[in-house]
């Protein structure tokens, strides 16, 4: 048995019987795949002329040369009008046209992907723009991407929301957002190495030689985080990276600084979206090819 992938992410199933007198119902079963096949050309098409048809520019090209900064555009649905090189290779697409009718969830494992979703549908429902947004992206492999995305609705010719465009900035990729300035060097090596601490807010202000309050005003311009926030953030970052291995979620809360369990939990949940638990048994089941899917029930997320 074999499967294709057509439209939203969607898994068509095709068998074929083995005996000479299944013929007929093996033609049959493969009606579906040259159906499938021009729906998914056809959903292509369309994402190409998404710009004409909405009466707005394309994209500048020049969006191309960008080496630390990923470009996106989508409709409504959720299918990708546009990426840049950049998105291309971050997906391994033999060419930029490859994305055109893709969705998220042809790239990323359902639960982030739902999550990525939700954010779209926001900003497309309010028409408000959400700037310099940290989101943790996780590939899989428990090797995290730490970006900092820009989202804006796009609107037609007639100013109605047709879809969602935007940024993401690759932390690793660009230093000056990491680091924007040398005064925040120390603090930024203090934090990254003593990790496992209880670190003082004042301690981090005294070495970058600000007071309190000019170093969290100037912390929060730069990084749109809080230092508190930016030092819980790193946190869940090595928690993310020990817990792959790890067989006590206890332990990497210790190891990480958080102390008990549950507050550990709470926080992982408030960063990446899902328990410590949850994102061992995704990543094992992404290894397997059988990623689960994570709701929201009252205040908690379950996974199916």
């Amino acid at each position: 048995m074999s499967t294709i992938v057509v439209g939203m992410g969607m898994v068509i199933a095709m068998g074929s019987g083995s005996e000479p007198g299944e013929r007929k119902e093996r033609q049959r079963t493969r009606r579906p795949a040259s159906v499938a096949r021009p729906c998914a050309s056809a959903a292509r098409e369309e994402c190409a002329g998404f710009f004409a048809a909405n009466g707005i520019s394309t994209p500048s090209t020049l969006f191309d040369t960008l080496s630390d900064t990923y470009y996106f555009a989508k409709n409504r649905a959720g299918q990708f009008v546009w990426g840049n090189r950049l998105l291309q290779e971050q997906h391994a697409l033999a060419d930029v046209k490859d994305i055109l009718g893709k969705t998220d969830h042809d790239f990323f494992r359902r639960d982030i992907a739902d999550r990525i979703r939700a954010d779209d549908l926001a900003v497309m429902e309010t028409g408000v723009t959400v700037k310099n947004k940290l989101e943790v992206i996780d590939g899989g492999n428990g090797e995290l991407t730490w970006l900092f995305t820009t989202k804006a609705p796009i609107r037609n010719r007639e100013g109605a929301i047709v879809g969602i465009e935007g940024f993401s900035r690759d932390a690793r990729r660009s230093q000056d957002t990491i680091a924007p300035f040398h005064e925040f060097k120390a603090c930024i090596e203090y934090v990254q190495e003593h990790l496992t601490e209880n670190i003082s807010i004042d301690h981090l202000a005294k070495l970058s030689c600000m007071s309190l309050s000019t170093f969290e005003r100037k912390f929060k311009e730069h990084f749109s985080l809080t230092p508190k926030q930016y030092v819980l953030h790193m946190k869940v970052h090595e928690a993310c990276r020990l817990l792959p291995g790890a067989n006590s979620i206890a332990r990497v809360a210790l190891a990480t600084g958080f102390g008990g369990q549950s507050y550990f939990t709470k926080q992982f949940r408030s960063i990446v979206g899902i328990t410590p638990k949850q994102y061992q048994l995704a990543l094992a089941a992404g290894r397997a090819g059988n990623a689960p899917s994570f709701h929201r029930k009252g205040n908690h997320v379950e996974a199916s």
